[in-house]
């Protein structure tokens, strides 16, 4: 057993005329899509692509010789998610497996006004039928990027689900053969939805889609008529104590996989746990049970108009207009914290009561779930005796 990396050692060698494209395959394109790769990968408006291994040594070339880092992504709190994606690249790279995948349409569109996070690029795979996999960014450490993945609460189509559409169906107007749309993350959700909403012939075409760990739907507010026609093509593969990937509805098989990490860090795809030709199946934990309990009643009890004004208000307060990013620096940590002061200080009396009574009703939802969890534990815990002085107790 071993991670993504070690399948790339294991199996790199063998071209996908010899061993066919698989699902790790695809979570390598999905991971790989995190990469900047403007100026590189030939843009949505070209015809042209180009190889991997070219791409990986233009990249190596790029960022090597300016000493630029600054336009390279992260997962926070994930800090060697950017290490590993390039590793993952140059590794790729050099195997005779990856090597000839041609990379083309990169599009990377972040809007700060309207609150729009979105990159998608597509892979040809040199096998028999010239698969094309179309892999969606995930949320990049930038505050717009993880305001609109909170959006997935109140909105029926975030903008990124827009341009996801028009990304699938325009790609597949160019393009003969089959697809596969996949994504990490909220790149996850953007697969989901954009090929939920195909017609039906580019519907024959879409062989498959994959969602590692991205969360689902408020069907309350999204339509499910729509994902009905392409929900058994849908593959969710979620870790053990997944917390983002167990977010609202789901749609389609989910599978959970073991990771060598714990709690959070397990989002991050680079630990999950793999065979030589699929991932090592694990159990949903008791911590991301309790956390979809919790957030599944909190959402119930909180109004879509509150939630938009709610998440609005917490972002204005944390600058996703400014386009500003995630920071992990303990000392720049601190001076965002004074800035964010400052912004609640300035803010209307309904919406700080607004921003208290709903972080409030979070904090007794969790203490509620908490104590469910406990009681339906107890008659497992005591005995007989035990059980009857307990209930007599507690009156």
């Amino acid at each position: 057993m071993g991670n993504v990396m070690d399948y790339l050692q294991w199996r790199g060698d063998l071209k996908f005329s010899k061993d066919p494209l698989n699902d790790i395959d695809v979570l390598v394109f999905a991971l790989l899509s995190y990469l900047p790769f403007n100026d590189i990968v030939p843009g949505i408006k070209s015809n042209k692509e180009i190889s991997l291994k070219d791409a990986a040594r233009q990249y190596t070339d790029r960022f090597s010789n300016s000493g630029d880092n600054s336009s390279k992504v992260t997962i926070t709190p994930l800090s060697s998610f950017n290490t590993s994606a390039e590793m993952l690249l140059q590794t790729a790279a050099g195997c005779p497996r990856f090597e000839d995948v041609h990379l083309s349409r990169y599009d990377e569109n972040t809007d700060f006004v309207i609150g729009r996070q979105f990159t998608a690029v597509t892979f040809t795979i040199p096998d028999f039928e010239r698969t094309k996999v179309i892999a969606f960014r995930g949320t990049d450490n930038s505050v717009v990027g993880w305001k609109e993945d909170f959006a997935l609460a109140y909105m029926e189509q975030i903008p990124a689900h827009e341009s996801a559409c028009q990304y699938v169906k325009r790609t597949m107007g160019i393009f003969s053969g089959r697809f596969i749309v996949c994504g990490h993350s909220k790149g996850g959700n953007l697969a989901m939805y954009a090929g939920s909403h195909l017609n039906l012939l580019q519907q024959l075409k879409l062989k498959k889609i994959v969602n590692f760990d991205g969360p689902g739907f408020d069907f309350s507010i999204v339509q499910r008529e729509p994902f009905l026609k392409s929900e058994h093509k849908v593959v969710n593969y979620l870790p053990e104590d997944s917390m983002v990937g167990m977010l609202l509805q789901p749609v389609g098989k989910r599978v959970f996989v073991s990771s060598e990490d714990r709690f959070i860090n397990q989002h991050n795809a680079f630990n999950w746990v793999v065979s030589r030709s699929g991932f090592i199946e694990g159990k949903l934990s008791g911590t991301a049970i309790f956390m979809e309990q919790t957030l599944k009643t909190w959402l119930t009890d909180i109004s879509i108009s509150d939630r938009e004004t709610f998440l609005a208000a917490l972002f204005d307060i944390l600058g996703a207009s400014e386009g500003k990013q995630i920071v992990t620096d303990p000392q720049e940590s601190l001076k965002e914290y004074k800035n964010i002061l400052v912004k609640y200080s300035k803010m209307d009396k309904n919406t700080k009561a607004l921003l208290s009574r709903v972080f409030d009703a979070l904090t007794a939802e969790a203490g509620r779930t908490l104590a469910e969890s406990i009681k339906e534990k107890l008659p497992r815990i005591l005995g007989p005796t035990e059980k009857s002085e307990n209930k007599m107790d507690m009156g």
